[in-house]
């Protein structure tokens, strides 16, 4: 499931010091699918036969904020102070973190940012208004899918909410990673590592052919916390002339 906000933050992206540097934008990665740095309408490439295989650095999960208090103005006060609630609690601690989503990339979602939201309404309902923020927790080295996730569900279990304010958990978890373009000069060390055994395999006679080392970095999910990481490329053994 796409994560999303349901609400604008006004000039967000635009204004100074809160636009984010490419090389450290912290990625969504949306469950198996493969995922790089190119046009995403293209054919999804073929996992090649070397990958680095690397824990992802957060898991993250949307969460659906829901007030349906009768009175209009009623509804947004409950609302924005439940969320006031969520970000205070958040800051007060360091394994867990409010964003929003931006074409895929994380943004911080900060108090500071309430007073500039639009509220969404249920689509069902024309007198309850919504809103979703995304909750992640930095992924540990000793963590198991169990252990992260109970550190945001026990954070949302916790959430002092004010007056009809629902929060809960919507749809599955998912994983982030900052800034992948770092973990490139790995994945085509392990490349050239693999094409020097190759080489050596097949003797003095032949030679190791490979093509696509300029392509994206790419990657896809390969376990609960994991991430495999590749350049797409294709080697061949051809005689040497």
């Amino acid at each position: 499931m796409k994560l999303f906000a349901a609400f604008v933050v006004a000039g967000l992206l635009a204004a100074p010091g809160l636009a984010l540097a490419q090389d450290m934008a912290e990625i969504v990665v949306t469950g198996s699918r493969i995922q790089r740095g190119y046009d995403e309408d293209a054919a999804p490439p073929v996992v090649p036969a070397v990958t680095v295989t690397r824990r992802a650095d957060n898991l993250i999960v949307s969460v659906w904020v829901v007030n349906d208090t009768r009175e209009a103005a009623g509804r947004r006060t409950e609302l924005i102070q439940t969320l006031r609630n969520m970000a205070r609690a958040a800051s007060s601690q360091g394994d867990i973190a409010l964003s929003i989503e931006d074409e895929g990339q994380l943004v911080p979602f900060t108090e500071d940012m309430i007073s500039t939201l639009t509220l969404g309404v249920d689509g069902g309902r024309a007198d309850t208004s919504t809103t979703s923020l995304i909750l992640k927790t930095p992924i540990l080295p000793g963590d198991t899918l169990d252990s992260a996730s109970g550190r945001i569900e026990r954070f949302v279990s916790r959430i002092d909410k004010s007056g009809r304010t629902l929060v809960t958990i919507r749809g599955g978890w998912q994983l982030s990673i900052v800034n992948p373009a770092q973990y490139r000069p790995s994945v085509l060390e392990a490349v050239a590592a693999d094409a020097n055994r190759t080489s050596a395999l097949f003797g003095p006679g032949y030679a190791v052919d490979v093509q696509g080392m300029a392509n994206a970095l790419t990657w896809v999910q390969s376990g609960p916390l994991e991430l495999a990481m590749f350049v797409p490329y294709t080697m061949s053994i051809t005689p040497r002339r």
